[in-house]
């Protein structure tokens, strides 16, 4: 899917892209190799020969990636993230103790939500990785 385009990206630490295909990329269609998206204004003239050669470099397959002005695409993936965060933050709004809170607090703004899954996705980055237990005997306070 183009969400694992972008996961892709993400895991190689480019920014600089990353922050152009999210802002400035109307997907219009994609399949395994090839996408096909409206530029914002903004957009860079060169995202798709540098998204296209990014690809074909991490993952060693050619991509056609092109360009067209006929069709709208979808909303950027931003959009859509930021209107997740609207809808989040209207349903927090309504939640009874935010609520109280607000009314306790008239200054009080919301200013981050975590949902159970973004804690989850934090506490397993977070995690230390478990350590195979090779020796079970081992003691540190053992002389050697």
């Amino acid at each position: 899917s183009f969400e694992d385009v972008a996961a892709l990206i993400r895991r190689h630490r480019d920014v600089k892209l990353l922050l152009e295909v999210e802002h400035s990329l109307h997907l219009v269609s994609y399949t395994p190799g090839r996408i096909t998206f409206r530029p914002a204004d903004d957009a860079p003239a060169d995202l798709a020969q540098r998204l296209g050669a990014r690809l074909q470099g991490w993952t060693g397959a050619r991509w056609a990636v092109s360009v067209t002005t006929a069709e709208p695409g979808a909303q950027t993936i931003a959009q859509i993230l930021a209107a997740e965060a609207r809808e989040l933050e209207a349903q927090a709004q309504k939640h009874p103790l935010v609520q109280a809170v607000m009314t306790t607090f008239p200054g009080a703004k919301i200013t981050h939500i975590r949902t159970r899954e973004t804690m989850a996705q934090d506490a397993a980055h977070e995690a230390l990785p478990e350590i195979p237990e090779a020796d079970d005997t081992w003691d540190p306070f053992e002389d050697d």
